[in-house]
């Protein structure tokens, strides 16, 4: 399983993993962001990721983060242009996926849905593409 360390500077806070799964092929980028309450709704990220995927189980570690309310957007990147392509009327035609396997109505979910508590201990998170 390849891991991908993404470092925040944030002393003595928590470490934040996140499992994807659900991909077509190990091809690609993964594009991850993380957002705090504020950011979500403006796709102002707090801080991000571009993995490249070899592994058809990738795992990303954002470490040194303060406690508290985070959620996650992600993407697959199949056709290397750094967008989520899309299809007639806004439908993503690129993998994708939110924390907490949020549910997808007519566009991305609310914070509320996707948000997730993370403890000074750390959390796991497995977001499954769709």
């Amino acid at each position: 399983m390849a891991t991908i360390l993404w470092i925040s500077p944030v002393a003595g806070a928590a470490d934040l993993t996140l499992q994807v799964q659900g991909l077509d092929a190990p091809s690609g980028t993964l594009h991850v962001a993380l957002f705090d309450e504020a950011g979500w709704s403006d796709n102002a990220a707090i801080d991000s990721a571009i993995v490249e995927i070899d592994d058809d189980a990738p795992e990303i570690v954002f470490e040194g983060l303060a406690p508290g309310p985070y959620g996650v957007k992600l993407f697959q990147d199949l056709d290397g242009d750094g967008m989520l392509g899309r299809g007639p009327m806004g439908i993503p035609r690129e993998p994708y996926g939110f924390s907490n396997d949020a549910p997808v109505r007519f566009g991305p979910p609310s914070f509320a849905r996707a948000g997730f508590d993370l403890p000074v201990e750390g959390a796991t998170q497995t977001i499954t593409l769709r």
